[in-house]
């Protein structure tokens, strides 16, 4: 039998992650072999990422990347199963790359075929290999990509806020013809301060005319029961029901909503002030991520 020195089980504890333990045990079967050992700690972190899968991961990390032109922009979300690993720095290396390699890629079966930087695996053996490793469930649970100008949409620059430490994602795609702007630190600001408060007040949309129907009708159908629960007469009712409508907008279109850092401003208020620094400027969309909403719904 060959001899597993200490040296051999350093330098597959290296290349691995894997415990000590692990690399001494799977030298031996290998008979030293250090491309055999590799596959044998290979297929057990396999096993041990299927054993675990079912495994409920809420906890994790958001992350975003912006390209230095500000016309691409990311989110990615990837979820554990305690805080402890999300906060360990590999795990939240990974997911900072894992945003990176997003911004580039156009669909779930390319990402997790494709390598990350820097790994010699496709994302998804990665994946298997960090369960392995870290011991816990590991999910990449959702992305998304904003990308200016996309889908007929105005030409603008896409800007981001995470929520320390990383449990809310917001991209937000500004309309702008200026590309200057991009390396206006004021403009940053401003674009942050949208992108901050879409983190505080969860709007569900932009501006009225894109409320989701279904949304509007079943809100609709909840303000007339409750006034005529409140014993409204029937000829008022659709007049109550227009004025708590106007309310529900308020509280769910981002251009209504008080502004977070002025509440005595509304959002389109605060950006029509800011036209005469920087110009025509709206948002075009934004994309809000809370940790472990997929991991809620899917329990649901």
């Amino acid at each position: 039998m060959a001899e597993i020195t200490s040296q051999m089980v350093k330098e597959l504890r290296e290349k691995s992650g894997a415990g000590m333990m692990d690399c001494k045990k799977a030298l031996g079967e290998a008979e030293g072999d250090m491309a055999k050992a590799m596959n044998l700690l290979r297929e057990r972190g396999a096993a041990i990422a299927s054993k675990r899968s079912s495994r409920a991961a809420k906890e994790g990390m958001i992350a975003a990347y912006i390209t230095p032109d500000r016309k691409t922009g990311a989110l990615a979300e990837l979820n554990c199963e305690s805080d402890f690993v999300a906060r360990n720095d590999d795990f939240q290396a990974m997911v900072a790359t894992l945003a990176k390699h997003t911004a580039g890629v156009a669909n779930l079966a390319e990402m997790m075929a494709s390598k990350l930087e820097g790994a010699a695996e496709s994302l998804e053996e990665t994946i298997k290999t960090a369960i392995g490793k870290i011991g816990e469930n590991i999910v990449f649970s959702r992305w998304a990509r904003l990308k200016a100008g996309e889908e007929g949409k105005p030409a603008g620059l896409i800007y981001h806020y995470i929520h320390p430490p990383g449990k809310i994602g917001v991209l937000v795609d500004v309309a702008t013809s200026n590309d200057s702007l991009a390396k206006d630190p004021a403009f940053e600001e401003f674009a942050r301060d949208i992108a901050m408060h879409i983190a505080a007040s969860s709007p569900i949309c932009v501006r009225r005319a894109e409320v989701p129907s279904g949304a509007l009708d079943n809100e609709k159908e909840i303000f007339r029961k409750q006034a005529l629960n409140e014993g409204k007469p029937e000829k008022i009712v659709e007049k109550i029901i227009e004025g708590r409508l106007q309310k529900y907008y308020a509280e769910v279109c981002l251009l209504e909503q008080p502004f977070a850092k002025n509440p005595d401003l509304k959002v389109e208020e605060y950006m029509k002030q800011n036209a005469g620094k920087f110009g025509d400027v709206s948002v075009t969309r934004f994309v809000r991520y809370r940790l472990g909403e997929t991991a809620e719904a899917a329990a649901e």
